[in-house]
């Protein structure tokens, strides 16, 4: 196959695996007019006269493609390989240059605007980037800066062998950069004013590694799976003047560092801040953290809004200092002076009582609270409360439980809007948190001995969630939360019984006072059974979303009442194979079916019956964990379906479609998004995406068998392609097939 072209703006050649020669029919003209020049996937083209009509780069061309403003070569094994070195230094008005999987040792690049390397083995130096001595077409050593001083996106996959010679990112002015598989490198990645990093091998972070006067627009910096690292550099940290959230995860190593400031220097008024002036957030998880080095830290913020600590085995005591010890610089050597005496206690500075609006502590078994318990150490602005997986703090800090079972609410303050805590106390039995007039939230979990909740005095309570309180059978005071919006609720045998007792005499008309408050919009029940189910939903009419999940013993829903249900979620059950009084949704427009073997067939049966169809019709999302669900007269019925979902928490029965699914899949003519979550199996798309004309959104996430796309590619409808958490060579192939057109996004970062 020959392709010729006269002079033109833009010349682009994506996926033609038969090309194997293209020429210009003006020579020199073509080059001059040129502004967009991209090559992909044309593995058999060996013929390119642009480039193969010049023996090279010669300084003396100047003319050279003058007006190219963005050049983009991939997979073209022959056009340029013979080449060791790329110099594209000539083109001066190149502002976008993308490489992929071509064995090119050296480039040379003007300033550019946007630079991507992706899956060049033997890469060994990019322009200033590298240690490598400067070609002579290179400016002077002391304009190299000027080379990257442009440069807004960056990506770096794959390149082994580059060397850098000095810390990225390489500008101020970097909106995105992705750097993956650069042995001297870690991994990086900038987006939306977000920096994370990660890596094996690092040790320390400090200047060295990272150009911290670059990122001084960063708001989030996370720190991710570096398990050698040891140490952090403060002086780096303080340069970092819009940061809102420090993260750290996956750092057992990281117990204490540089990161704090020494102690206050003898004659010295004033110490040097770690702590950037606009931080409101700190996340740590899975680190070997110290309780001093935490208090060190916070000891230097003024406005810490949010504390979250996930399994951080050395804090093992959590106190709240006195004011006198935070007022003054000779009581700040002496609190860090007292809590260096103790590496495990994290005491909290006296000043973050007014400021913190959430703490959440999570798998912390030995963590506890020795700060008293009277009323001046209340959190006066506390909001949101998580306390999981810490028992002995659990007890002392929220309450001491009495001698009849009952627990009072100990430390919390009136503030409180959102509340989750578990496991419960052991012998705790009754659970009525009195004074929080302003809980909206409340997450009850795993209480083994709770039998009584009261929530008579929660008037504001907008969401309820009780999960695994296997003896619990008096929940009062429901009726009375006249804003509870939503409940998620799991049964047991003497809760059912309970239950359906109250409502049977609320038919009977003996019962006056009803079970749930009429404000109830959204109900999520686990284990639920038979008995229960129908006159449960039956006194929910206004319901507008209904989520059934984990009851194996359930064997048919009825949805006769639930008229102004607008979504339905089914999820593991095994038994379900029935739904009766269906016809009558006819507002639902999400359905959500997973692990539930028995409601295809039943889909089915249902189709046929008068006035399903209506409801099918009327359908926009569908969300299934696998494509069982798929058939010919199911999918004729989905007229109005806008997206559909394969996947849910975890899909491994999902390997391919069928012919006959994928024939099914073409039925759904409206259909704008497609998504696959979670499919570690499936080995494939459907090969019949090309005729899904009014498709604009495909993404896949999480579904790392998946190696390419598909041999008959897309519908031109296709305006974004989402790729996260899959393989290198998905990654790839979905790079090669970014146009000005498709939109495509790895990783959460867009490559066009």
């Amino acid at each position: 196959m020959e392709l010729s072209v006269p002079s033109l703006v833009e010349l682009i050649l994506i996926g033609m695996p038969k090309l194997k020669k293209c020429t210009g029919s003006y020579g020199m003209d073509l080059t001059s007019h040129l502004s967009v020049l991209m090559i992909k996937n044309c593995p058999q083209l060996n013929e390119f006269t642009l480039f193969q009509s010049y023996s090279s780069f010669d300084a003396e061309q100047k003319s050279w493609f003058p007006s190219l403003s963005k050049l983009s070569i991939g997979q073209c094994p022959h056009i340029i390989n013979n080449w060791p070195i790329l110099p594209l230094r000539e083109m001066g008005a190149l502002k976008e240059l993308e490489l992929m999987d071509l064995h090119v040792v050296r480039v040379s690049v003007p300033s550019l605007e946007k630079l991507a390397l992706t899956k060049m083995p033997i890469l060994e130096y990019c322009s200033s980037l590298t240690t490598s001595p400067p070609l002579q077409s290179s400016p002077p050593e002391g304009d190299q800066n000027e080379l990257v001083s442009n440069l807004r996106r960056l990506t770096i996959h794959d390149c082994p062998c580059l060397i850098v010679s000095h810390p990225l990112p390489p500008s101020a002015l970097i909106s995105e950069l992705s750097i993956s598989g650069v042995s001297t490198l870690p991994t990086m990645r900038i987006n939306w004013r977000r920096f994370t990093i990660e890596s094996n091998e690092l040790c320390m972070l400090d200047e060295s590694i990272l150009a911290f006067h670059n990122l001084r627009g960063i708001t989030l910096f996370r720190i991710r799976s570096c398990p050698n690292l040891i140490s952090l550099s403060s002086e780096s940290f303080s340069q970092l003047i819009a940061l809102e959230t420090l993260s750290i995860h996956e750092c057992p190593n990281l117990t204490m560092s540089n990161i704090m400031p020494e102690v206050v220097q003898e004659n010295s008024t004033s110490t040097s801040s770690l702590v950037p002036p606009s931080l409101k957030r700190v996340n740590i998880s899975t680190c070997g953290v110290t309780g001093r080095w935490l208090s060190q830290l916070l000891s230097h913020s003024q406005s810490l809004e949010e504390l979250l600590l996930t399994g951080c085995p050395q804090i093992k005591f959590l106190s709240i200092s006195q004011p006198r010890e935070t007022e003054g610089t000779s009581s700040l050597v002496s609190a860090v002076t007292t809590s260096a005496q103790d590496e495990h206690e994290l005491k909290l500075p006296y000043n973050l009582l007014c400021s913190l609006k959430a703490l959440c502590i999570q798998l912390s078994l030995d963590l506890k609270f020795i700060g008293g318990n009277t009323g001046s150490t209340r959190f006066s602005s506390l909001t949101q409360l998580f306390l999981h997986g810490c028992p002995k703090l659990l007890s002392l800090l929220v309450g001491e439980t009495k001698d009849d079972g009952t627990m009072d609410v100990g430390l919390l303050p009136p503030s409180l809007e959102d509340l989750s805590i578990g496991p419960l106390p052991e012998n705790l039995q009754s659970f009525t948190p009195e004074g929080l007039l302003y809980l909206k939230k409340l997450r009850l979990s795993y209480g083994p001995c709770l039998k009584s909740v009261q929530l008579h005095s929660c008037t504001a309570l907008e969401e309820l969630d009780i999960m695994g309180c296997v003896q619990l059978t008096v929940l009062e005071g429901l009726q009375f939360l006249s804003s509870l919006r939503s409940l998620k609720m799991e049964m047991n045998s003497e809760l059912s019984c309970a239950w359906d007792l109250k409502l049977q005499e609320q038919e009977q008309g003996g019962n006056q006072i009803q079970l749930f408050p009429r404000s109830l919009d959204k109900l999520e029940i686990t284990a639920v059974t038979d008995r229960v189910q129908s006159r449960l939903l039956s006194c929910l009419p206004a319901m507008t979303k209904l989520a059934v999940q984990r009851s194996p013993e359930l064997t048919s829903l009825q949805l006769a009442c639930c008229t102004a249900l607008k979504e339905l979620e089914i999820g593991d059950c095994d038994l379900l194979a029935s739904i009766e009084g269906l016809q009558f949704c006819r507002n639902l427009t999400s359905f959500k079916v997973f692990n539930s073997p028995g409601l295809p067939s039943c889909f089915q049966l249902l189709s046929d019956q008068q006035g399903v169809c209506e409801v099918w019709s009327g359908l926009k999302t569908l969300v299934a964990s696998d494509a069982s669900i798929l058939s010919r007269p199911f999918c004729k019925q989905l007229t109005s379906l806008r997206r559909l979902q394969f996947g849910s928490a975890y899909s491994a029965s999902l390997v391919n479609l069928t012919d006959e699914q994928e024939r099914a899949l073409q039925l759904l003519t409206s259909l704008q998004e497609l998504q696959f979550l979670r499919c570690p199996n499936l080995l494939s798309l459907p090969a019949i995406l090309y005729s899904l004309t009014s498709l604009g959104t495909l993404s896949i996430v999480h579904c790392r068998s998946i190696t390419r796309l598909p041999d008959m590619g897309f519908a031109p409808s296709l305006s974004h392609l989402e790729v996260a958490y899959c393989s290198e060579e998905l990654g790839m192939e979905c790079r090669i097939a970014a146009t000005e057109k498709l939109r495509v996004t790895i990783d959460y970062v867009d490559v066009n």
